[in-house]
Formats: structure tokens, C-alpha cells, sequence
């Protein structure tokens, strides 16, 4: 099918146009600068740290009391939402007040 298309049941005969020598000289330049990078060895990583050295006992004090305060704060977050979801239901559980109904047992608008 080398230059051929196909649509619908007609077929297309499509001309291909054959590239010139300077995007064949550019298109092997390419391929050979890829060739080459790919054997070329990666470079090494750097050795990893003793264990001793990725940890550090310094605890900056401003950093600790931002977590602390995060980590307090949060229950308190929870915990009050959990009291407006509880209250909101509870609320829309309630009958409606007499005021608001008519005689017949139906809300007045």
C-alpha cells in the first residue's frame, strides 16, 4: 500500500515525494547524534549520604510550633463540623411549628 489511501471504497493514489539530500543528510545527522547518546554511559549518581547524615536531631522551633498548632487545630475542625452537620439535621428533623400549618394538615405558603 506504499502511496496508497484508503476512503470510503474509492482509493486515492497519493504521490510521494522523495525528501531531499539535505533532510537525508539532516535525518541521518539525527539518527546518529541519537545512536550515539544512547551508547554513551549515563552519568553516575552521586553516592547516597551515610544514614547518620539524613537525619538531624536540630528541630527549628518556629517549625514545631506550626505543626503542633496544624495538629491541634485539626480535631478542633472536625469536631465542629461534625457539631453543624449533627444540628443541621437534627433541625430539619423537627415537625414544622403549628403557626405554619393551616387546618388541614398542609404548610401554608
Amino acid at each position: 500500500m506504499s502511496g496508497e489511501a484508503e476512503n470510503n471504497a474509492k482509493t486515492a493514489i497519493v504521490p510521494v515525494q522523495s525528501a531531499s539530500l539535505a533532510e537525508q543528510a539532516a535525518t541521518a545527522a539525527a539518527l546518529e547524534d541519537m545512536q550515539k547518546a544512547s551508547l554513551e554511559p549515563l552519568q553516575a549518581a552521586p553516592a547516597p549520604a551515610p544514614a547518620a547524615a539524613r537525619f538531624s536531631w536540630h528541630l527549628d522551633p518556629q517549625e514545631m510550633a506550626k505543626l503542633i498548632s496544624d495538629l491541634w487545630t485539626l480535631p478542633m475542625v472536625f469536631w465542629s463540623t461534625g457539631q453543624f452537620l449533627a444540628y443541621s439535621l437534627w433541625l430539619s428533623s423537627l415537625p414544622p411549628a403549628a403557626e405554619t400549618m393551616d387546618p388541614i394538615g398542609q404548610r401554608m405558603v
